[in-house]
């Protein structure tokens, strides 16, 4: 509990107790602003917020929870087999259940018809055989339709893994009793098929240990019971009960294999699921590499909303060695809490932040549905001079907010701007990757904290206060990187080309090709103006805020072209 009376938590912090027979608190995020009630109940460890989900209380989400009140002591401490809650199985395992599913329905699928031509060929046919093999195609295709399909959820899958292991091992029994345990008075032999099956089937496909251990135990029995069911049928003596035993040992030693086998496999799976922890939050897909590190899609560990997560590299941060890593992990708090207290709709939410286990810095943002502008003009050239207008002011609303604010972003470029399906609004614009953020305030009262001997931002956009490491950066050094990403847009291409060296010095030296000599289409006289200015190498000579900007964009009277049709027929036709 720190001084002011909350609890904090990952990602989440209790504000304050209210009344009523429930007791109701309220909780907000630790970086963002709002907030929801949260009803506990004294019997059952569960909290419903204020749109009714009911989730659970855990000792990551509230990690002080004894300070707070010792009814929730008393919560926390009951074991997890206390609350009836078996153990789950890890996401990594889970995940590809679906496809793993499909594979064995498949492969036994075919393995089926075979065995069928086979036992007509040899002339070995019979009616049990037939209408095993049949009831077989009809399960197993039945299997794969439902692990294909939206059915199902995961662990409605779990339980179809289940029944289906204890079905093939009666199947193959079916079929190979006779090779197993009698042929013609001749003594059985001394392995199974259907141990087989019982060791490698939670491999191919895992389940919980529950689960695992029920269906071993099962599958181990269907032989013996299959044998002694239809030995009359089958045209063999029945066997006695130490026949039985006899015959059934392969399947006991496949049976605590096969939950040996599971164990590792828990370990292993449940390893991975702790390192691709962030906090709260589990990494799920890699979206994307970038200069500093990696983006991923995660999932929070209790609330369905899904999120990107950033990871950057300590080195990126300039913790190169241990004396830095203190200063990098201050660095790198102030510049997640600046970019936090930004509200503009059109810079990128932050939910979250921290550090990893192994020293990774971490982000977690909300996850949008497009394209960045690099993407764009990569795969569909120039863009009209109305579209690129009405990107640049929504740029501008988010850059706006944050010079206001005393932040200077320092490396916007194509692939930091992001165009989104938002809701139900198209062409959305999101400003991402506020990473290498300077605050004015924090930066006169604690310069150590910027990063020594690293030229930020990216050379292709570099404003010449930047790369020479002259003059005062402010918001003006975001609006020449902005006029850079307009000549980007519709041109299709960079303004100076060669190393990231000769770019640097270019961008400090050289004036920039006029946009008319370089587009192929027709561009307002209005709009080049304002980005040629945008371009000026003294910051004095540009537009002297975000606003301006915007206000200069929207006097050029062209943004309205781009209208909702046309944005609608354009995410149709292109939109992921």
């Amino acid at each position: 509990m720190n001084e002011k009376g909350c609890l904090r938590g990952a990602p989440f912090q209790i504000w304050e107790k209210g009344k009523g027979k429930r007791e109701r608190w309220v909780v907000g995020g630790a970086l963002s602003p709002f907030t929801f009630p949260l009803s506990l109940s004294a019997n059952y460890p569960y909290a419903r917020n204020v749109i009714g989900c009911s989730v659970p209380l855990t000792e990551d989400l509230m990690p002080d929870h004894p300070s707070l009140h010792p009814q929730l002591s008393q919560v926390f401490s009951r074991p997890a087999e206390e609350k009836g809650k078996p153990e789950p199985l890890p996401h990594d395992l889970a995940k590809d259940v679906p496809q793993r599913l499909q594979f064995l329905s498949l492969f036994f699928l075919v393995v089926s018809a075979v065995n069928l031509v086979l036992t007509i060929i040899s002339g070995q046919a019979s009616l049990v055989r037939i209408v095993g093999i049949v009831v077989a195609w009809l399960v197993c295709g039945l299997v794969y339709v439902v692990a294909r399909g939206p059915m199902l959820s995961t662990r409605g899958l779990l339980n179809v893994a289940f029944g289906f292991e204890v079905f093939i091992a009666a199947l193959i029994t079916v079929g190979s009793v006779e090779l197993v345990w009698y042929i013609d008075g001749r003594p059985p032999l001394l392995w199974s098929p259907v141990a087989v099956i019982i060791l490698i089937f939670p491999m191919i496909v895992p389940n919980t240990r529950e689960r695992v251990i029920a269906a071993s135990v099962l599958a181990a029995l269907a032989e013996p019971a299959v044998a002694y069911g239809l030995a009359g049928t089958l045209g063999f003596a029945t066997p006695t009960v130490g026949e039985l035993m006899r015959n059934s040992w392969p399947n006991v030693v496949a049976a605590a294999g096969a939950f040996l086998f599971w164990q590792e496999l828990y370990r292993l799976g449940a390893k991975l699921a702790q390192v691709r922890s962030m906090g709260a939050y589990h990494l799920l897909e890699k979206l994307g590499v970038g200069g500093m590190g990696e983006v991923w899609k995660a999932k929070h560990n209790m609330l369905a909303r899904p999120a990107a997560v950033k990871l950057i590299r300590p080195a990126a941060m300039g913790a190169t060695d241990t004396r830095k890593a203190g200063t990098a992990r201050e660095r790198f708090q102030r510049e997640a809490q600046v970019t936090a207290a930004l509200r503009s709709p059109h810079t990128i939410e932050l939910y979250d932040y921290g550090v990893s286990r192994d020293g990774t810095f971490y982000y977690v943002m909300e996850l949008l549905d497009g394209l960045d502008l690099q993407t764009l003009i990569d795969d569909h050239g120039p863009q009209t001079a109305e579209r690129t207008v009405k990107i640049l002011r929504q740029a501008c609303h988010s850059l706006y907010e944050a010079h206001e604010a005393g932040i200077t972003h320092r490396d916007i470029k194509p692939a930091n701007i992001f165009l989104c399906r938002y809701g139900t609004d198209l062409d959305f614009v999101k400003v991402l990757d506020f990473g290498l953020v300077k605050h004015r305030a924090t930066e006169k009262a604690d310069g150590k904290l910027t990063q020594e001997g690293v030229i930020a931002g990216t050379p292709a956009f570099l404003p010449p206060e930047m790369g020479l490491n002259e003059g005062t950066v402010d918001g003006r050094t975001d609006i020449y990187a902005l006029g850079c990403v307009a000549y980007w847009l519709l041109t299709g291409g960079l303004i100076f080309d060669g190393s990231s060296m000769a770019m640097v010095v270019s961008h400090a030296r050289d004036v920039p090709p006029p946009l008319s000599e370089r587009s192929d289409q027709e561009i307002p006289e209005g709009l080049e103006r304002i980005v040629m200015r945008c371009l000026e190498k003294d910051p004095a000579n540009r537009p002297p805020n975000a606003k301006a900007l915007s206000d200069a964009l929207a006097a050029v009277g062209i943004e309205d072209r781009w209208t909702p049709e046309r944005e609608k027929e354009w995410w149709e036709a292109y939109g992921k």
